[in-house]
């Protein structure tokens, strides 16, 4: 009964895991085809069972319901809105991409879950490996008996349903391949589609403010590639210090809810408390850059869509509005996954950009891709004062 107790809280923690990992989406195949079955290659499942994962999300997903309306018309649209924002992006920035962005995909529902398990099949491989070498160390077999992976699987399997049924848009990062290929642009036109009708906004408006906002997310990865590699250096420490958290896990309900309970005493998330000094060190790195990366999309998305959207003011008040009106599943799940400390940093970045620009206009907040050195602390991001006394005056 421990054990099995155990490895849901795993799958709890794993969930978190994912969540708090905003960005890290990778791409598995240059030329994949939507059409492929998910489990189509060999993946190591000690832990979860990811055809069920796989079942459970297309289920959750409701995505037949959900078709993408004009296909053709709307790939063509979407195509033709990423190479208007471009230039636009090029001059704000003042920066050019090494090559156009070509991989832009229009997606349902599935697709888009198709994309992301193997994704997360990939970067979960870390995580197994890391709990075969702690059950081999520990005398244990590294099996988990199939009900057990099975439940973890539907956990998976329930978070990235959810998450097919809000996303809109998605730069989906190439960290997997050994070329540094570039990443790929998704729009998931049933939502954008759902989204747009109720707000009442003009449709093409819509989307192509959707569009500055993703397009930017390549810009920020490509324009300067080492923010690809120093995002991966991080995950890469962060994975390495997993090893202590599964011990954590494995030693008991006892152990892990008092984790949780003793970071209700501070201003940290419930979340960050499950973390050991190092991790919460390495997460504070990474929450701090997908700040910046989100909040400068933001920035650019409000900045550029003003100049060219006749309709700007009323989407974003719309937006705003919406965003104000989430339902309490919405909270809930928000609070449980992690989503909401991603939100309000998310918030955050876009107001330490804003101040940057505000201060001394694009040119300054443009200075913080040219090198680590010049990347905020997430104290910075809360305090964008700080960041501007150590390079204004540093």
């Amino acid at each position: 009964m421990k054990k099995k107790q155990n490895l849901k809280q795993l799958g709890s923690v794993l969930l978190v895991s994912m969540a708090a990992g905003a960005g890290a989406r990778y791409i598995a195949n240059k030329n994949r085809s939507y059409q492929r079955q998910f489990y189509d290659y060999e993946t190591p499942q000690d832990l979860v069972d990811w055809k069920v994962a796989r079942t459970v999300a297309l289920r959750v997903s409701q995505w037949q319901q959900h078709p993408v309306q004009d296909r053709i018309g709307m790939q063509h649209l979407y195509e033709q809105q990423v190479a208007q924002s471009q230039p636009l992006i090029d001059e704000y920035l003042n920066v050019r991409l090494p090559e156009e962005l070509s991989r832009v995909y229009v997606v349902d529902r599935r697709e888009w879950i198709e994309a992301n398990m193997r994704s997360f099949a990939h970067l979960f491989q870390p995580i197994e490996e890391l709990y075969r070498d702690a059950a081999r160390k520990a005398g244990r077999n590294p099996q988990v008996n199939t009900l057990n992976k099975a439940v973890v699987g539907m956990q998976v399997g329930a978070l990235v349903g959810i998450l097919a049924r809000k996303v809109l848009g998605q730069y989906d990062l190439s960290l997997l391949s050994p070329q540094g290929e570039p990443g790929s642009l998704y729009f998931v036109e049933p939502n954008i589609a759902a989204v747009q009708q109720q707000l009442g906004v003009n449709a093409e408006q819509f989307r192509l403010w959707i569009t500055l906002h993703e397009t930017t997310h390549a810009y920020e990865f490509e324009a300067y590639p080492w923010v690809r590699d120093y995002f991966s250096d991080l995950l890469q420490r962060y994975f390495s210090e997993l090893s202590t958290q599964l011990d954590t896990i494995r030693n008991g309900a006892v152990a892990f809810i008092r984790r949780i309970f003793q970071g209700r005493n501070s201003d940290m998330h419930w979340m960050e408390s499950l973390l050991t000094p190092t991790q919460r060190q390495v997460f504070n790195e990474l929450q701090a850059l997908m700040s910046l990366v989100e909040g400068y999309s933001n920035h650019i998305m409000n900045a550029v869509g003003r100049e060219i959207l006749p309709n700007f003011d009323q989407i974003e008040q719309r937006m705003s509005q919406r965003k104000e009106r989430r339902s309490l599943f919405d909270e809930l799940f928000n609070r449980i996954t992690g989503m909401e400390l991603k939100m309000q940093q998310y918030e955050q970045g876009e107001k330490f950009v804003n101040a940057l620009a505000d201060h001394g206009g694009k040119e300054l907040a443009a200075r913080v891709w040219e090198g680590p050195e010049m990347l905020p602390s997430l104290q910075e991001i809360r305090d964008p004062q700080l960041w501007l006394d150590r390079v204004t005056k540093g």
